[in-house]
Order: C-alpha cells, then structure tokens, then sequence
C-alpha cells in the first residue's frame, strides 16, 4: 500500500522538476544564445495495477538534464557588434569566476575601449588575451574566421573553442558554461561568424506550452491517484480497528 504512495510521491517530484526545466526554456525564449534544457527519467518499479491515471504508474527519478545542441535563428540586426556564430563553438569570456564559455554574440565596447558583453565580462582572443581598441577608431570589422579589425588595422583573432565532449559543459545560467580544467578543448574549425546577426534561442515556445499542459495534467491525474490511495490506506485502519 505504501509502494503506491511512494511511487506517485516519486512522479509529483520529477514533474517539478520537469516544470521548473520547461519554466526556464520559455523564460529564456528571447535570450539570444540560448540553448534548451530536456530533463530525462529512468523508471526504477513499475506497478501495473489499474490506477487513476489509466495505465502503468512507476517509480522515477530524473537522471539528467541535458542541452538541446541545435543552433538557433539568426536575426539580422545590422549592428556591426552582434556576431552570430554559425556551427559547433564557444566564444570565450573573461568573468569574475574565471575562463567561460556562451553562444551569445551582442557585443559592445566599455569605456576601456574593450570588447565585452553587455554584463561586463570580457572578450577573449585565442592567445586568452582581452580585446582592446586603438584609441579613435571608428569602423570595426569582424570576419568569418573571426578577425577583428579596427578601421583597417588586424586587431586580434577571436577565441572560438569547442570540446571534445560538449555536453559535459556545466551550465551556469541562462548565458554561460564552465569547462572542467581537465576537458579537452580545442580552435573551432568549423565555426562561421556572421557580423551584424545574432543566434536567437533555440527554444520552440509552442513544443514548451504542448510541455507545460502535460506536466499540469499528469500532476492532476497524479494527485487523484494520491487521494484514491490515501482513501484506501484509511479504510484499511478503518477496518482493522473494527
């Protein structure tokens, strides 16, 4: 009798989880960049009595949350400091909590005539070095490979790295990524840059709410079983008292 309870305690608590994951996707929907969360569960006791849900009921835990990798959008913006990266890479930044990685590329330039992102972090080259421009330029120019010129002055070459093993990224927000020290990075080859665009989210709103409905719908059915058993356990005191 308990088994039944546990089990549908065990499933309200995957759908939490799986809510709070579908809240952040449409909450980031306009983050340009950012790549969506899929929580996935694995079924530990499965019981296959007829319950208020219909069909099987098991008992689950969330395993892991991973990344959708499909790229997102581009927007056209014509802002010669939006770059959208096309294909597998990672622009690097300098932050407070060390070297991290995002996908976003709205740059702007702060009053030390360094490349940054609009929180303050820095841009980095591939020699790990922060970007600075020379004193009065006007034009910048960012090509496909990632050169940065200032007028028509080479600048630097913008650090774009990928992984060996992507998905073991830690994701810190809904912008940045740390990579444990020991994983194997190496200089995108295959990344584009397209300067005055931005990768937009790669969240599908309409697929989050399809998500969003049946995480509430599951969590009903869940909770009438939960009542049905409660109903149960208590006419069975109720009868072993008599």
């Amino acid at each position: 009798m308990e088994n039944g309870l546990y089990i549908g305690l065990s499933r309200q608590i995957g759908l939490r989880h799986q809510l709070d994951v579908v809240a952040n996707n449409l909450a980031n929907s306009n983050t340009g960049g950012y790549r969506s969360d899929r929580i996935a569960f694995h079924d530990l006791l499965v019981r296959t009595e007829a319950t208020a849900i219909g069909s099987e009921l098991a008992f689950s835990e969330a395993v892991n949350i991973s990344r959708d990798p499909r790229e997102g959008a581009i927007q056209i913006t014509n802002d010669p400091l939006d770059v959208a990266l096309r294909g597998r890479g990672w622009f690097s930044v300098l932050a407070p909590q060390g070297v991290l990685y995002t996908r976003l590329g709205s740059f702007l330039v702060d009053n030390d005539n360094r490349l940054a992102l609009p929180d303050g972090n820095l841009l980095l080259d591939n020699g790990g070095q922060t970007i600075t421009l020379p004193e009065g330029w006007e034009q910048i120019t960012i090509s496909p490979d990632g050169v940065v010129f200032a007028d028509n002055d080479r600048i630097a070459l913008l650090s774009i790295v990928d992984f060996t093993d992507e998905a073991s990224l830690e994701k810190l927000d809904s912008l940045y990524y740390r990579a444990d020290p020991d994983m194997e990075q190496f200089i995108s080859e295959e990344a584009q840059l397209v300067q005055g665009a931005r990768e937009l989210s790669n969240v599908e709103p309409v697929r989050e709410l399809v998500q969003l409905i049946n995480v509430e719908r599951n969590y009903r059915h869940i909770s009438n079983y939960l009542n049905l058993e409660d109903e149960r356990a208590r006419e069975a005191i109720r009868s072993l008292t008599r």
